[in-house]
């Protein structure tokens, strides 16, 4: 009963009756938010509006799909570290929801949409050093929306940059915002469509200074105890789950030891896939105890002056009715000047084919079924 409870307080239901969308505006600055079915009926004229206006019309969320139709799988878009502060804020002048316009309407598609989260919020309209990489402002809850964001990960190596009650307002502004927050100790979160259950167990492995700070704040910090305590408390309530961990090297190209050691404690022990975030760029994807591994999603948005900071993808998982990892599909995408993310075969056409050419070389050295297919990678498991 106890577990019960608390598997519902960290619970995501799907939800086909959200029916906002966002446009933003060509300067970059501004995300609106509206009902789609209200901007339909302006365009009709009052006597359609008139008959038409009833709760039965609505027209619903193009990423929420009627559960009726799809409900024996469920998608899911997993998105790099987001890394907002210092220049990035400079840059798009604290309107950070124009970073996302090229690619936002991607990553609303899945039935839900997950990000590592690497900086505080504060309340402030401003900040005062705009130097600081690792705060941004509450004008991030409208990027957050923008991108359909469901559930973020806190559990990085800078969340405990700052004093507690930052850590706490961040929090709390997003639960405010009903995105859940994932990397808390021994608090895995649930995507729930239909009778289906995804677990995610988020963690971070880097650490600045001891564990004690970020368990003070209720962070989960990596050992091979807890990790195996939260996976297989993970899936006995659910039918998929996702280990999530933050680790690796910032500024070298390559699995380390460590990322090893850890992937094999939750590939033994319960997690059918493993992601992991703060590792420079991306990595080909690999199969370890037949259990496949993403060891680097890489940034989503970061302020990296090297050029594998700058390449990313968007990947997104489907997960199928026999609750299995059906396909997973990788978007190219580019960080450009520290303030938007570009669709990478917009950016450079050229470029993005190398970078897909070389990636699914890889996967398919590493045994995968991949293939290229309109300007991204898909893999079939």
């Amino acid at each position: 009963m106890i577990l019960a409870k608390k598997v519902a307080k960290s619970t995501v239901v799907y939800s086909k009756n959200d029916d906002t969308d966002v446009v933003i505006t060509d300067n970059n600055e501004v995300v609106e938010t509206f009902n789609k079915t209200e901007e339909l009926e302006e365009t009709k004229d009052e006597d359609a509006q008139k008959e038409e206006k009833t709760p039965e019309k609505n027209i619903e969320n193009d990423k929420k799909e009627n559960d009726t139709v799809i409900s024996n799988d469920i998608s899911i878009c997993l998105l790099g570290e987001i890394m907002m502060g210092g220049e990035i804020s400079e840059n798009l002048s604290y309107s950070y929801a124009g970073a996302f316009k090229n690619v936002y309407n991607i990553t609303r598609n899945a039935d839900f949409t997950y990000a590592n989260f690497s900086t505080n919020i504060t309340s402030l309209d401003k900040i005062e050093n705009p130097k600081s990489k690792y705060i941004v402002t509450k004008e991030i809850l409208n990027a957050t929306k923008a991108l359909g964001i469901d559930s973020v990960s806190i559990a990085s190596d800078h969340i405990i940059d700052f004093p507690s009650e930052i850590i706490k307002n961040t929090i709390n502004m997003f639960e405010n915002e009903k995105i859940f927050v994932a990397g808390r100790e021994n608090m895995p979160v649930y995507f729930q469509k239909g009778e289906k259950k995804i677990a995610i167990v988020s963690t971070t492995a880097i650490i600045n200074g001891t564990a004690s700070l970020y368990n003070n704040e209720g962070i989960s910090t990596y050992t091979k105890d807890n990790l195996i305590k939260n996976i297989k408390e993970a899936k006995s309530s659910a039918d998929f789950v996702i280990a999530d961990i933050h680790w690796g090297k910032e500024y070298e190209y390559g699995v380390t030891d460590q990322m090893r050691e850890i992937t094999s404690v939750a590939t033994s022990n319960g997690a059918d896939l493993v992601i992991g975030t703060h590792a420079l760029g991306v990595y080909p994807i690999v199969k370890y105890n037949n259990i496949p591994v993403i060891f680097s999603l890489g940034y989503f948005i970061g302020d990296s002056d090297l050029y594998l900071g700058k390449e990313s993808y968007i990947f997104n998982i489907k997960i199928s009715k026999e609750s299995k990892l059906e396909e997973l599909e990788m978007i190219p995408i580019y960080i450009n000047n520290k303030k938007e993310v570009l669709l990478y075969n917009e950016f450079d056409e050229e470029k993005c084919k190398e970078v897909l050419e070389q990636y699914n070389k890889w996967n398919i050295e590493n045994g995968l079924d991949s293939k290229i297919e309109d300007s991204c990678i898909k893999i079939k498991f």
